[in-house]
């Protein structure tokens, strides 16, 4: 039997040795390897200003008139009848119809008059803003908060072309990054794709899809990019659904490691578009913020 004062002294050491063992204990093998990822927001357009006024000239410029490209049936403008802040912190993007399939002109409102003179097979006005020439981002993630719209032949999109396009690289070796496209054909599918040279076939590019469980035009998503050095990570609600590097098939020539401007557009129709709905005469694409990250220190916006 230990004496009071052994046992005293010995009560106090297994009492320290156990408060050591609290303090100082290990990680297990699955925590030791883990990572932690860290975010810093070094850029945003949260889309504040009156009801009504158009979005931040500082950030972003237009496109403008019927492009034609891939069989698209809408005239782009700036006028706020097709692109407005709706003075609650968010951008809305407006598709109006102009003309029905027959090309008759809804009305003989004669801006609508001048719109179809410039492009006879437009069916609707609608907007695209670009970044171009204002602000570009190199790596990082690149995340909208977006409510994309319903109905057949609705084909919204945000997504990223290499700012050496502004200095006469054709497409697609000025590269093309699709951050979120949807139609509204399969309205509770996303599509996350790359474009580029060297591909198979460039026009159709190398992506994949996220099926959501219901209506993704039901309500607000966040579509997103993680982007660093050879790799880029597509998300939705921040679940990942696609990753590609140049070692992947079909990624063709890597051309991605490159600062890239900022699109948001609503289309109409066209390839991927499809068939639009002959009922449908207003659609809207709603946009609450867009915001980059660097992500582990990695990740730069340049601005004019």
């Amino acid at each position: 039997m230990l004496a009071p004062r052994v046992l005293k002294n010995f009560k106090v050491l297994a009492s320290v040795l156990a408060l050591l063992s609290a303090t100082f204990s290990l990680p297990n093998s699955a925590s030791a390897s883990s990572k932690v990822t860290t975010y810093k927001q070094i850029w945003s357009d949260e889309f504040s200003g009156k009801k009504g006024a158009l979005p931040n000239s500082k950030y972003w410029g237009y496109d403008l008139g019927g492009l034609n490209q891939n069989g698209e049936l809408q005239f782009y403008t700036k006028s706020n009848q097709n692109i407005a802040l709706d003075g609650a912190g968010k951008l809305v993007i407006t598709a109006n119809r102009i003309a029905d399939q027959s090309m008759i002109p809804v009305s003989k409102d004669p801006v609508i008059e001048k719109m179809l003179n410039a492009c006879i097979s437009c069916q609707f006005s609608s907007s695209r803003i670009k970044s171009a020439g204002k602000i570009s981002v190199q790596y990082g993630r690149i995340e909208a908060r977006i409510k994309v719209p319903s109905g057949e032949g609705t084909w919204p999109a945000f997504w990223m072309l290499g700012s050496d396009l502004l200095k006469g690289v054709p497409w697609p070796d000025a590269r093309d990054i699709d951050v979120i496209e949807t139609k509204g054909s399969v309205i509770n599918t996303a599509f996350g794709t790359i474009h580029g040279p060297g591909m198979p076939n460039a026009g159709a590019g190398l992506g994949s899809t996220y099926t959501h469980t219901g209506l993704l035009s039901s309500g607000f998503h966040i579509y997103a990019i993680e982007w660093q050095k050879n790799k880029i990570d597509f998300y939705v609600d921040d679940e990942m659904y696609f990753s590609v590097t140049p070692t992947d098939q079909g990624a063709g020539k890597w051309v991605y490691n490159q600062p890239f401007f900022m699109i948001l557009n609503l289309a109409m129709g066209g390839e991927f578009g499809g068939e639009i709905d002959p009922n449908l005469n207003k659609a809207q694409l709603v946009v609450d913020y867009i915001r980059i990250y660097a992500v582990n220190g990695v990740g730069k916006v340049f601005q004019r």
